[in-house]
């Protein structure tokens, strides 16, 4: 049974605008781990940016040089450490994302007399256990074959200036529908992008293809927030253990 026209609309729309967000949780959380890695291992490495009329391939090649340079990073310090007495179990229990038998306390002086930053262990642990970064990689490497890479993001929406800057992804994604006067063109730049496929219903076929890219990016989007949460959340429990 064939869908119809309005839905695969509706599905395309929805979808490019998830897209949308996606990306721009991707550039902030990004921007946190960049954070992290120049306030505790003294990088400079330049934070991403996304803006509305850029092209979408330039943003995504943009995260791969980051990936790229934090996994220097991350490589040349996991080589000056790993020879550390201590380094293994420090790396182990920290890879265990502290489970609640470990002790914080003891874990953190003893990284202490082994690192000037105790910080270190831990952002290279969180990033080398989880393969934080070649899952981002490849995720990125895959999606740069879809053909939507030559639009630029407004073509998948363009936020509403009267939304509120505090709202929610998902409350984002549910308001603030395109006007009636950009539907039709985003309609036909979206339709245009995968023109090539000979498909029989290009709105469906396209809103497939925009629902593919959400399935692909959205588990390394989650394992990137989950890597930044940990690292956050177990700094800040590193700053309230006392030195004595």
């Amino acid at each position: 049974m064939s869908s119809k026209p309005e839905d695969d609309k509706e599905r395309l729309f929805q979808a490019a605008k998830t897209i949308f967000f996606h990306i721009q949780d991707l550039s902030s959380f990004t921007n946190t781990l960049i954070e992290l890695l120049n306030h505790n291992m003294n990088t400079q490495i330049i934070l991403t940016t996304v803006k509305e009329d850029s092209n979408i391939r330039d943003f995504f090649e943009q995260m791969l040089k980051i990936v790229a340079e934090i996994q220097s990073v991350v490589d040349a310090a996991n080589k000056n450490v790993q020879n550390e007495p201590l380094y293994s179990k420090i790396t182990m229990t920290l890879s265990s994302m502290f489970e609640q038998s470990t002790n914080v306390k003891e874990l953190y002086l003893s990284a202490k007399k082994v690192f000037k930053n105790a910080h270190i262990p831990l952002i290279i642990s969180v990033l080398s256990h989880g393969n934080v970064l070649g899952i981002l990689a490849s995720c990125i490497t895959a999606l740069m074959k879809f053909p939507i890479m030559n639009l630029q993001l407004s073509d998948l929406y363009r936020k509403d200036t009267r939304e509120q800057s505090e709202a929610t992804t998902s409350e984002k994604i549910m308001s603030s529908d395109p006007p009636e006067a950009n539907m039709t063109d985003k309609l036909k730049k979206l339709q245009e992008a995968f023109k090539g496929e000979n498909a029989t219903n290009p709105t469906a076929f396209a809103a497939e293809q925009l629902e593919q890219i959400i399935r692909n990016l959205g588990p390394a989007l989650e394992v990137l927030k989950k890597a930044t949460k940990i690292m956050e959340t177990n700094i800040s429990l590193f700053k309230k253990v006392p030195e004595k």
